[in-house]
């Protein structure tokens, strides 16, 4: 799949749009360090590209899950500020290669520059110190056969440092050691030295993944090859809401449907699901588990979302023009041979009624016809639907409210069919607006 549109990371709750926002991210960032958290955001940001890359990062995060706890590290962070500091620091090194020499540049360290001297012993000992713990932490597993595909990588790059280091990293430190010692992890293998730090945030951020998900109840979801494609789903929940408010939803898409028709009153769960549909296929491209009890899936190469759009000052775009360009956007992607899921909430709600009907009709006539992509529209425009009872590419599906003497109640289960249902005016009195405006 390719990246994302900013927007669209957003829109589904993916990133944060604004500081405390809450998203799906802060539900993942269970990493030890802020390089692991980093990587989780990146990792969020960047789909993958093909099925068996996915399947190979299903594998990795299974297998550290059954394994979180052998392969989790604890090391203090005031030990890896340290080490980063000291790597990173000004402070020269010296490729003195004779004792002599390295006695000689000590004792001028010491009696010389006192305050360099405890520098470079301090941050050289917590170099020395997060090294050698990630080379115990990882030796049981750095030479086994029986790792994913990624571990392996990792493997590799920790193999080729401490087969060559381990001498260094268990050398006992004086003034004259230290020198040595900081040459080789500072100037020598300073690459490699990188490299292996790298693995250990990048296994960070995989242990905080699989953190969340020891306690998540979520499921790895099975991706079909067919020549259309099909998206189906148990009991999904939108995993943003809290575990009391959310509601499971069985949902199926797949052919001879390509596009489902929404309908609902306003806060009846039309958006919320939309989102939830969108985070299940994404996440199951970034492969991880998805907030579901099953779920079965093509793979797609766009997902495409509009939803809570809003005039775009800085461009001069109204609400409505940006629905077009995004329509024409999906548009092209089909026509390059791309296989697209779309997402619209409440489609060309940016102009009157009648436009939205003639406008949503046109572009619905033509998206599907469309095989290969599929497409959830959501719609207060009941009559839309008339014109495709009878179409077999397209299915009905609703959010119906239910009124409790005079209080509205909303299920926020899926059904099947048209809901006519207008809930504006209940709405209206029930948060008691037109009292406020008769005391003006």
């Amino acid at each position: 799949m390719k990246a994302l549109a900013a927007h669209t990371l957003h829109e589904l709750q993916i990133l944060p749009r604004e500081v405390g926002e809450r998203s799906v991210l802060d539900l993942l960032n269970r990493a030890y360090t802020h390089s692991g958290k980093d990587h989780i955001k990146q990792l969020l940001s960047t789909p993958l590209g093909t099925l068996p890359e996915i399947q190979q990062r299903q594998k990795l995060l299974q297998y550290i899950s059954a394994n979180l706890t052998e392969i989790e590290f604890e090391i203090p962070k005031s030990y890896l500020t340290a080490a980063h500091n000291h790597l990173d620091s000004n402070l020269a090194w010296n490729a003195a290669k004779t004792w002599f020499n390295r006695y000689r540049l000590s004792l001028w360290y010491q009696w010389f520059s006192t305050h360099d001297f405890y520098r470079l012993l301090s941050g050289t000992t917590a170099l020395q110190k997060v090294l050698g713990s990630i080379g115990e932490k990882t030796a049981w597993w750095r030479d086994s056969d029986q790792l994913p595909h990624e571990l392996q990588q990792h493997a590799k790059v920790l193999r080729d440092f401490f087969d060559h280091a381990q001498p260094t990293l268990t050398a006992k430190l004086n003034r004259i050691s230290m020198i040595e010692v900081d040459f080789f992890l500072r100037q020598k293998y300073v690459n490699q030295v990188k490299a292996v730090l790298a693995v250990f945030y990048q296994l960070d951020a995989f242990c905080g993944i699989a953190r969340f998900l020891q306690t998540a109840r979520w499921a790895y979801p099975s991706f079909v090859q067919t020549p259309e494609p099909t998206f189906s789903v148990t009991d999904m929940k939108h995993p943003v809401l809290s575990e009391e408010v959310a509601v499971g939803n069985d949902f199926s898409l797949a052919f001879p449907q390509r596009l489902t028709l929404l309908t609902g009153g306003n806060m009846s769960g039309k958006t919320t699901f939309l989102k939830a549909c969108g985070l299940v296929l994404y996440l199951a491209h970034l492969g991880l588990p998805v907030p579901a009890r099953t779920a079965t899936l093509s793979f797609f190469d766009r997902l495409m979302t509009s939803i809570h759009l809003s005039d775009s000052l800085d461009l001069g775009y109204s609400h409505f023009y940006t629905e077009l360009i995004r329509i024409k956007e999906v548009a092209q992607a089909i026509a390059n041979g791309q296989r697209v899921f779309l997402l619209a909430d409440e489609l060309f709600r940016g102009t009157n009624p009648q436009d939205a009907f003639m406008c949503a009709r046109q572009v619905i006539d033509i998206l599907v016809r469309q095989s290969g992509s599929l497409f959830l529209i959501s719609s207060h425009l009941v009559q839309l639907g008339a014109p495709y009872e009878k179409n077999t590419s397209v299915q009905f599906n609703c959010f119906k409210t239910n009124v409790l003497e005079g209080e509205l109640a909303f299920t926020h289960q899926i059904e099947i069919g048209i809901t006519e249902e207008q809930t504006g005016l209940l709405l209206l009195n029930q948060t008691e607006v037109l009292s406020c405006l008769q005391q003006i």
